[in-house]
């Protein structure tokens, strides 16, 4: 009997009948498929390099697909040894523990649960080939994955963090459940490349025009200002209280959403809650931008270009004030959303939480004031400004200096997070254009008229 074989560079590792082969001197990828027909990848725009997609379990760089699920080396040897001896691992927890690159020694329990969840087993080594509908797959994953990295600009950050691994996010099989449909084809490819909406380099130093030096590329160092300067920053320190008062007011006692009724709802009802809860916050950002004179002294062109541009990664910023990291909820409109508790089955989906997830939670230890958060948001609106590029730069330098004084030690985590950030805001970008795709009058009926607007692909 034939077996599948994917060459890919000089190591071998068999899984039952599938064998990946690893060759460091090739980048050519081939299948060959159970009737012993060869197929090359790159004729159908894509290669099979499983590493690209990330260990499923800790979220590591993959090395390929071990007891029937795309792990790393270290996953792979903790599920092996789990399953050659007697084990009895025990949970100090909730077992609800965090499972990623940097806590996956930390439980072994909730690791070794993560692994049975996505449907490792030691009979996919007896018995597993892979199909060609499990293939294509997995192809397809690989492929959204490059096209994420190439629209981006950066690499997969590989598993600084995972929601706890009780959340419905994952099937039995990661390869049994059609997760993988063809996301980067047809009318949606052509929409990408013709979007709107500017993502500049990931350089985040204020000063580039020399007016303010930073140190170690982080933020300015913190210089004197002129006291104009100075009172615009507390012109939008105010702004930012004024416009946020309302949707700061919280109710002490905040109602907890039926988990149940959150859970079951299904992927249009999802995208229509997340949206909604977004564009409320957005709202609240929009008339903070109009009480910021730089800002409304550009076209009306290039403010619609600038919130386009950066509305999502404000929004994050300004609800990471409301996140806890500690039971992973966020407050919202008088209401706790247990975010863990989403009913999600789409990886790429799943990932995406998982960013947004980390991007609330790095914001959010860092403790902003809401004053802190008001800064953060106008240097972020401001970027990039063109036809008052110059009073915009060095308005964003004096807001960098305040802020950076203000947070002290912590500015630098703070700017560390905006990478991240930038990254979440386009991948939500390529999911949204995916979903108008898939499902073109539900999100045409069922979204916000303003979320549609700012978030539009339209050529």
């Amino acid at each position: 009997m034939s077996s599948a074989r994917v060459e890919l560079s000089s190591t071998s590792v068999a899984v039952g009948p599938v064998i990946i082969k690893k060759d460091d001197t090739s980048t050519t990828s081939t299948i060959t498929t159970p009737d012993g027909e060869e197929n090359q990848l790159e004729s159908r725009t894509v290669s099979a390099q499983i590493e690209v997609i990330p260990c499923k379990v800790c979220g590591d760089k993959s090395s390929g697909v071990h007891y029937g699920v795309i792990t790393c080396e270290g996953c792979k040897g903790f599920f092996r040894r789990s399953q050659s001896s007697v084990t009895n691992y025990q949970c100090p927890r909730q077992k609800n523990c965090t499972v990623d690159r940097v806590n996956r020694n930390r439980c072994q329990y909730c690791r070794l649960k993560k692994c049975m969840e996505l449907g490792m087993s030691r009979d996919a080594v007896k018995f597993g080939r892979m199909s060609k509908k499990q293939r294509e797959k997995v192809e397809d994953e690989v492929r959204l994955h490059k096209q994420m990295q190439e629209a981006t600009g950066m690499p997969y950050m590989y598993g600084e963090y995972s929601p706890p691994s009780q959340q419905p996010s994952y099937a039995a099989s990661g390869y049994e459940t059609g997760l993988y449909p063809h996301y980067a084809q047809g009318a949606y490819a052509h929409a990408v490349a013709a979007a709107p909406i500017s993502y500049p380099s990931h350089s985040y130093g204020v000063a580039q025009q020399g007016t303010v030096p930073a140190s170690s590329g982080g933020f300015p160092s913190p210089q004197l200002s002129s006291a104009a300067e100075e009172d615009t920053a507390a012109k939008i320190v105010a702004a930012f209280e004024t416009t946020h008062t309302q949707m700061r007011n919280m109710n002490p006692n905040p109602t907890i959403v039926d988990v149940n009724r959150f859970a079951s709802l299904n992927r249009i009802g999802i995208w229509r809650q997340f949206a909604a809860d977004l564009t409320t916050v957005i709202q609240a950002i929009i008339e903070f931008a109009k009480m910021i004179d730089v800002f409304m002294r550009l076209g009306q062109e290039e403010q619609i270009h600038l919130l386009k541009g950066g509305v999502f990664e404000l929004a994050i910023v300004e609800l990471s004030s409301r996140y806890s990291p500690e039971t992973q909820t966020l407050s919202m409109d008088n209401i706790v959303l247990p975010l863990h508790n989403l009913n999600i089955t789409d990886q790429i989906e799943v990932r995406f939480v998982q960013e947004l997830h980390q991007c609330l939670h790095d914001l959010a230890i860092c403790q902003l004031t809401s004053s802190e958060v008001a800064l953060l948001c106008a240097v972020l609106l401001l970027e990039p400004a063109s036809t008052e590029q110059a009073t915009c730069e060095r308005l964003r330098s004096v807001l960098a200096q305040s802020l950076a004084a203000r947070v002290g030690n912590d500015a630098q985590r703070v700017w560390d997070t905006l990478p991240r950030l930038k990254q979440t805001a386009h991948l939500h970008l390529i999911l949204l254009g995916q979903l108008r795709v898939q499902f073109p009058s539900e999100t045409e009926a069922g979204l916000p008229a303003l979320y549609k607007e700012l978030f539009s692909i339209d050529p």
